[in-house]
């Protein structure tokens, strides 16, 4: 996440507490993870065949609805950092609960296949991808030496969706009492919003811009009342002033300026020194006065006390975090060597922060949307031909990701596959996920690790079982096992991302490149997914019908990865030009042209 802010040389309220509340922001990042991924990657297993038989429509056009929710979650990344720094992950969270559960529930009410576009593809969609990155900055923001394992755990929540949605829906779907597939998407709608309880649970931090404006708003708020509260007693007090002393109406002046006149003779009467109250007290004009002066001037001092208060509320030792670059970071920080060496320089490089003083928030936020946009996407990372290749592998990798997930049931269908088991393959894939996450992410902290090899063999063997998927016969157990290889591998895949790409750009562009890459992704995962439904209608006759569309994508999966042992050649050549920055090794970007080295002996020759 990035946003408009200056690097404050006072973080040391900034540091992320490891644990505590933050155990309860990890539970509510797994529940997330678990509720989102878990319908995204369940979506076709479940809703295919119903969806094709109810709308009388081929696979191609059923199944887009399909690419659509995943690619609009991912193209949503850069506005919901916008609005994650701007409104904090809380906020964010429980209206992208909320704006997802709305769609999917208006999916019930209309069956037709172009609101499905609309309702569960793009509502659902930007719903999902406003949940997604609070989920996971949150945890990042609350943990840094315990990072890894934390979000470990909170990621683990998508293959155990995974597991429970395919298990559960086809029985909901079957049941009388839910009116088909329809009863099914209400239902989801409503496990969504449950979302919205674990979006309260993620307390933002001291520092955490939102809570910031929340206690100006407070304090701004208890000094209006206190205002009012004067404002009031003025009028009184003027209330009192005229009973005591009434305007003449005729001529509006005063009577204690009129001089009274008898017919005997002319006198003047000070009406300061007549006794005007029941009571027989005598009142001062003049006192009146002074006494309503003294409160005017106790409601301009509070006026002025009100701005004071704020700022001795807000300028304390506790800077306000703008952005930390390394929020979505999921590797260790120990690979980071500054980290490691000074970790003050560390937060001061990494967290931005706002000057209250100067007020920068406020004039941060005078940038227009598109501007804001506009720095979330940084094109000029391109320009590093590592980094292009890295992109083009995702591009390819994306085209082909979802479509085990979305047509593991049909195409045990097609190898005649006993009904009720078919859907063990779908939920074998999401228990491999997890473990693929914990042990792959183990091996990428291991310092005797080479990450990019380990990355590229993810992808392989991931395309590699893509491809075998056709040639699996009736027994379920076939499938199983691809699917197992697949989602193994596939989940550490998934867990490396964030890690090679400080590898290659640093952690201060974390963000920026992650960005990129998110929004680029979204095309191929849109059309991929429908591409596979198309074809496999083309081949309906064959007696494979999978076989070229998953020997083609498992190919797009398995190039992915071949490619990309092409970076550390990239890598080499670009720094017998351009040596890399003492900077730049301190963030993290490993130096290719010491790749015999561990990280750990890079790290000593800074």
């Amino acid at each position: 996440m990035t946003s408009g802010g200056n690097t404050n040389n006072r973080v040391s309220g900034a540091i992320a507490p490891d644990g505590g509340w933050g155990w309860i922001i990890v539970f509510a990042s797994f529940m997330i993870h678990f509720i989102m991924d878990g319908i995204t990657y369940s979506m076709g297993d479940v809703f295919l065949r119903p969806m094709m038989d109810n709308l009388n429509k081929t696979r191609g056009p059923v199944s887009t609805i399909f690419g659509i929710l995943p690619a609009i979650t991912q193209a949503t990344g850069p506005i919901a950092t916008i609005f994650t720094n701007r409104y904090g992950y809380r906020r964010v969270t429980i209206v992208g609960a909320c704006l997802a559960a709305a769609g999917f529930l208006a999916s019930y009410f209309w069956m037709n296949l172009w609101f499905y576009y609309f309702a569960i593809g793009i509502v659902g969609g930007i719903g999902f991808g406003l949940l997604y990155l609070p989920a996971i900055v949150s945890v990042g923001c609350y943990f840094e030496r315990r990072r890894s394992f934390a979000m470990g755990i909170a990621v683990c929540g998508s293959g155990f969706g995974t597991l429970v949605f395919p298990a559960i829906m086809p029985y909901v779907i079957n049941a009388p009492l839910w009116f088909d597939y329809e009863g099914a998407l209400l239902l989801e709608a409503a496990v969504i919003f449950i979302c919205v309880i674990f979006g309260t649970l993620m307390i933002p931090l001291p520092q955490d811009p939102s809570e910031i404006r929340r206690i100006e708003r407070t304090v701004r708020s208890q000094a209006k009342r206190q205002t009012l509260k004067m404002a009031t007693t003025t009028n009184q007090n003027d209330e009192q002033q005229n009973q005591l002393f009434p305007v003449n109406r005729e001529s509006d002046i005063p009577l204690q300026e009129v001089n009274v006149v008898s017919r005997e003779s002319t006198t003047v009467f000070p009406l300061e020194s007549e006794c005007l109250s029941d009571d027989q007290r005598r009142v001062s004009l003049s006192d009146v006065k002074k006494n309503d002066a003294n409160i005017n001037n106790r409601i301009e001092k509070t006026h002025s006390r009100a701005d004071e208060t704020v700022s001795e509320k807000l300028l304390t030792d506790i800077p306000v975090v703008v952005s930390r670059k390394d929020a979505i970071y999921q590797g260790s920080l120990h690979h980071i060597p500054l980290y490691n060496e000074d970790t003050d320089e560390y937060h001061r490089q990494i967290i931005k922060t706002s000057d209250m003083k100067n007020k920068t928030i406020q004039k941060a936020e005078k940038k227009s949307f598109l501007a804001k946009i506009a720095e979330q996407i940084d094109f000029s990372l391109f320009k590093d031909a590592a980094f292009a290749l890295l992109a083009v592998s995702k591009i390819l990798a994306a085209l082909s990701f979802n479509v085990p997930y979305n047509f593991a049931n049909d195409l045990a269908a097609d190898a005649k596959v006993i009904e009720h088991k078919r859907h063990w393959i779908i939920m074998t894939i999401g228990v491999a996920n997890c473990f693929g996450r914990v042990i792959i992410g183990y091996l990428a902290d291991r310092s005797w690790v080479n990450r990019l090899t380990l990355y590229n063999t993810t992808l392989i063997i991931a395309g590699i079982a893509t491809m075998f998927a056709p040639f699996c016969n009736s027994f379920v157990q076939t499938h199983m096992i691809y699917a197992g290889v697949f989602g193994f591998f596939s989940g550490g895949y998934v867990g490396l991302g964030s890690i090679i790409i400080v590898d290659l750009v640093g952690v201060d562009k974390l963000s920026d490149a992650f960005g990129v890459l998110l929004l680029i992704q979204s095309i191929p995962i849109a059309i991929g997914t429908p591409i596979v439904g198309i074809m496999r209608d083309a081949f309906s006759d064959f007696d494979r019908p999978y076989l070229w569309p998953y020997l083609i994508f498992g190919g797009t999966i398995l190039l992915s990865g071949l490619i990309q042992f092409g970076i550390p050649v990239l890598k080499r050549r670009k720094e017998r030009h351009q040596q890399l920055t003492k900077h730049q090794l301190q963030l993290g970007v490993l130096s290719f042209s010491k790749q015999n080295l561990s990280a750990s002996e890079q790290q000593q020759q800074l």
